[in-house]
């Protein structure tokens, strides 16, 4: 047995700290509050990765895979139905693979994103105020980290997906930047 000296949600935060702050401070970013096309590019992004996410969940869910059972209760209240369909470049098509081998790691990343961030964007993309928004995020949040402390077993392993990823995000925010630019 595994003994963790304090909750991985703390861990979490300040192993990605870093990497998130890249892609939060990334100029294509900045965009987004004044640029309706790089923001329908990045609500396009977080839909398809929510999307693959939500979908390799459900499978394995389905697939009774016993160490998922405690996610289906979380997973319900954090389902969203997306109807997405956007150009996929190859970074864009390794995030997606990524999303569906680490559909947990991916899930802190977006759907957590989301909880914490969707009611903000939604004032510069009100267009997307469903997708964006939830009821209850606070307690979502809440029950999100909870599962985190409760069920993540290498810790570290969990760490360097979530860092890596934030990287192939900000080599993608890259890619838009450029195509706004243009």
């Amino acid at each position: 047995m595994i003994f963790k000296t304090s909750m991985f949600r703390e861990r979490l935060y300040n192993s990605t700290k870093s990497s998130h702050k890249v892609v939060d401070t990334h100029k294509f970013v900045n965009l987004i509050r004044t640029n309706k096309d790089a923001g329908e590019m990045y609500i396009n992004m977080n839909k398809m990765c929510i999307k693959y996410i939500q979908s390799e969940i459900q499978r394995r869910l389905e697939d009774d895979r016993s160490e998922w059972e405690p996610f289906r209760s979380l997973f319900s209240k954090l389902y969203k139905d997306i109807n997405v369909s956007y150009y996929i470049s190859s970074n864009m098509n390794k995030l997606l693979n990524r999303c569906k081998e680490h559909p947990l790691e991916h899930g802190y990343m977006f759907i957590l994103g989301l909880l914490f961030g969707g009611k903000l964007l939604s004032k510069y993309l009100p267009d997307h105020i469903d997708f964006l928004t939830y009821n209850n995020s606070k307690e979502l949040i809440n029950e999100f980290k909870d599962y985190l402390d409760n069920n993540v077993v290498d810790e570290d392993k969990f760490i360097n997906i979530v860092n890596d990823s934030y990287k192939l995000i900000s080599e993608i925010f890259d890619e838009f930047h450029i195509n706004i630019e243009s």
